[in-house]
């Protein structure tokens, strides 16, 4: 009778933890459900909504595991829309980040706690724990991305799904079943190249961390043959993009950047279309490393961690202050592992700046980069917040009740401080700008209409809620900016071979050849007056002649000759429109 009461009680801490961390995420997800967008956002949410919307591939680096988790989420028949179902999702996954961050503060005060610690003491640390993860979520930059659907969370989930790998093989380096850990730690890095590669910062801080906790890992064949065999895993996953690719070209609008052989593959891999060699220049750099660069990251890290300004006042600093006792008390409890922590933070934060090697004055932020870099803070900041409360249970033993008090009630509302500071900025619940601006678009152009557009703002929105929710799927829409690739022309044809294209590729290229522009371009115009939009009475021109001039050098453009393309092969018979975010020279 006693030995299932035994094991109930031997797994009684086990489920504590299990609880305390569902309960984390749970409340985590309630916020950020309650104030998600109700539908797309601009930038990157549009784009990867309908790149899961529609199962299509989103421009390198992109995301494959995103959009293979939001594309069963999109189809989900339960009444909303899918882009809110989608981030719904971001949410979801948000929630988990700030659920692992508990459990790995919690795992580094048992690995660091003295043994006989009074069961009281234990569960307030927990609750500490707990209390430091929230903080760490309502700040400014996990909640905003927690409310949409981008990469950015994922990769904020798989940053701390390896820090607890880590930590969890530092416990078991000694085991000869440790070289499982190194396995997942591989194939974690391997997939984290389909999520969004941001995480690879983290390498050369786990090297450092095996290298320093039980260097013969990185010699003996087991475990390397495990770390290789797992990385290798993770990484074949991103082959999947070929057969996606090659369905994307009927399936989705985000068919242009589809590699669909191996040729494709590597260029897409290695962002060949936005200069190759995967991205990376250390140097030159291109802006000032310490009064830009290191400053861009230093303001992200402030706004979460470090502020006082807003209604939170000086209880923004607690969690810098949370962060730094933290990893004071990992030095003081495990010198080793402190060290340790702040090689791998230091390292991550290092690499993030020279490999992101912002310009100046650059159009967006770059906070979603940082994300897993605040991860990393989060965690000493959880454990400092539980050190904090352990710190508090002990003073109250000690009959000093009020200042145990006040303790506690400074780690309570520090969390609460930043609901309440950021509600209003992240309450994105009643957010319809984008869906408005790009419904009212769709929905004034004339019927069969060709719409031009230049950028992502103008056309991903359009490009969801026509491929994804139905709006005006008569019209096409062209980005200027995709129409300079050189395959697209093709790859459009392909899709529609009744689309007003005639040149072949050689007539482009000839065209677009240094000193072969043509000065004059001749289109008959056909059509009625009524047909053609003038007023009644009016008679049209037998033609319109076109002066052709280069925007740029003295080439044109090949998005150039595709407009003129379309516009002599089309005949009239389709409206051709220009969206109004475009400069005059569009028309």
């Amino acid at each position: 009778m006693l030995s299932p009461l035994n094991g109930l009680s031997a797994r009684a801490p086990r489920l504590r933890r299990a609880a305390g961390a569902l309960i984390v995420t749970a409340i985590a997800a309630l916020i950020f459900w309650r104030t998600s967008y109700p539908t797309i956002h601009w930038w990157d949410s549009a784009e990867y909504s309908l790149a899961a919307g529609t199962l299509g591939i989103v421009g390198p680096p992109g995301s494959l595991l995103l959009t293979l988790l939001g594309w069963p989420v999109a189809r989900l028949p339960v009444g909303s829309s899918p882009a809110h179902l989608l981030n719904l999702l971001a949410g979801a996954l948000a929630a988990v980040t700030t659920g692992l961050v508990y459990v790995i503060a919690v795992r580094l005060l048992r690995f660091t706690e003295p043994s006989a610690t009074e069961g009281d003491r234990r569960a307030l640390a927990a609750l500490g724990a707990a209390l430091g993860a929230l903080t760490f979520a309502f700040g400014a930059t996990l909640w905003e991305y927690a409310v949409q659907f981008t990469p950015y969370v994922l990769s904020t989930v798989f940053a701390a799904l390896i820090l607890w790998v880590l930590l969890r093989w530092w416990k078991e380096a000694d085991h000869p079943d440790a070289w499982r850990s190194i396995a997942l730690l591989g194939l974690l890095f391997g997939l984290d190249f389909s999520v969004h590669r941001t995480n690879a910062m983290l390498l050369p801080g786990a090297l450092v961390w095996i290298l320093l906790r039980h260097p013969p890992t990185l010699r003996t064949p087991k475990s390397l043959l495990a770390g290789t065999v797992g990385l290798l895993l993770g990484l074949a996953v991103q082959l999947l993009i070929i057969p996606i690719g090659i369905g994307a070209m009927t399936r989705s609008p985000l068919f242009w950047d589809a590699p669909t052989n191996w040729s494709r593959f590597w260029d897409y891999a290695s962002i060949q279309r936005l200069g190759g060699g995967f991205l990376v220049q250390l140097f030159p750099r291109k802006a000032a490393f310490w009064s830009v660069q290191v400053s861009d990251f230093l303001r992200v890290l402030g706004a979460n961690f470090f502020h006082w300004n807003g209604p939170a006042g000086v209880l923004g600093v607690v969690p810098a202050a949370a962060a730094l006792l933290g990893l004071t008390t990992l030095w003081r409890r495990d010198r080793r592992l402190g060290i340790r922590h702040t090689l791998v933070l230091f390292l991550q934060a290092a690499m993030t700046v020279l490999f992101l090697n912002i310009p100046a004055h650059f159009f967006r932020t770059f906070d979603r980069h940082y994300l897993p870099v605040c991860v990393t803070i989060a965690v000493l900041m959880s454990y400092g917040f539980a050190t904090t409360m352990g710190a508090a249970a002990q003073l109250s033993l000690k009959r000093m009740r009020l200042a145990a008090g006040a303790v506690g009630m400074l780690v309570v509302l520090v969390p609460l401080s930043q609901v309440i500071g950021n509600w209003t900025r992240r309450d994105a619940s009643k957010r319809y700008v984008t869906k408005e601006f790009a419904t009212s678009l769709l929905t004034s152009l004339p019927r069969d209409a060709i719409l031009f557009t230049v950028g992502d703002n103008d056309t991903f929105p359009l490009l969801y809620f026509q491929a994804v929710e139905g709006v005006r799927q008569d019209v096409t829409i062209i980005n200027l900016a995709v129409a300079n690739l050189p395959a697209f022309a093709d790859e459009l044809l392909r899709r529609d071979p009744s689309f007003p294209l005639a040149l072949s590729s050689a007539e482009r290229a000839a065209l677009s050849a240094r000193g072969s522009t043509p000065d004059t371009i001749t289109i008959p115009v056909a059509g009625s007056a009524e047909s053609l939009g003038l007023p009644v009475g009016a008679k049209p021109p037998a033609a319109i002649t076109v002066t052709v001039k280069p925007q740029f050098g003295t080439k044109l453009l090949l998005a150039d000759i595709t407009v003129l393309d379309i516009v002599r092969t089309n005949r009239w018979r389709r409206p051709v429109c220009f969206a109004i975010t475009g400069t005059p020279s569009m028309g």
